[in-house]
Formats: C-alpha cells, structure tokens, sequence
C-alpha cells in the first residue's frame, strides 16, 4: 500500500477518509493491527463495490495488488 509508513496523522484527509471506508481508523493503522471488515475479506478486486474500489485506489491498489493480497488471506485461513 502506498502509504504504509505514514502515521495516521500525517495522511492527508482524503486518504484519511478512503482508509475509514475500508475498515481504518487511527489506532489500527498506526498500530498494524488492522483486519479486514466481512465485506472485504477474501474479495476480488471484481467484486468490491465501486465505492471500495475507489477508496482502495486512493490507498495505492490496483486490481493486480488486491487481487495477490485476495489470494493472500485466502492462504492464511
């Protein structure tokens, strides 16, 4: 993600905002203790919502990069 080693606070309020909608807020970002919310888990970049995509884009993913950490999770469960 493009913005991995920023703090919450220093994000800029539009990615702030597009980081909410996809289950972030201060504490799980800063702290790397976020876990996608049940509507995000295990999705392909073909399923999400337009409104995820477009907060996932501004996040820096692709199709290709939420697609390889789709296939990630997957291996994890």
């Amino acid at each position: 993600m493009k913005y991995d080693n920023e703090d919450w606070e220093d994000l800029p309020k539009e990615i702030q905002e597009a980081a909410t909608m996809m289950g972030y807020n201060q504490k799980n970002w800063d702290e790397d203790t976020y876990t996608s919310p049940p509507e995000l888990k295990n999705k392909y970049w073909n399923e999400l919502p337009a409104t995820m995509k477009a907060a996932a884009t501004k996040l820096g993913y692709d199709e290709e990069s939420w697609n390889d950490e789709s296939d990630s999770d997957e291996e994890d469960e």
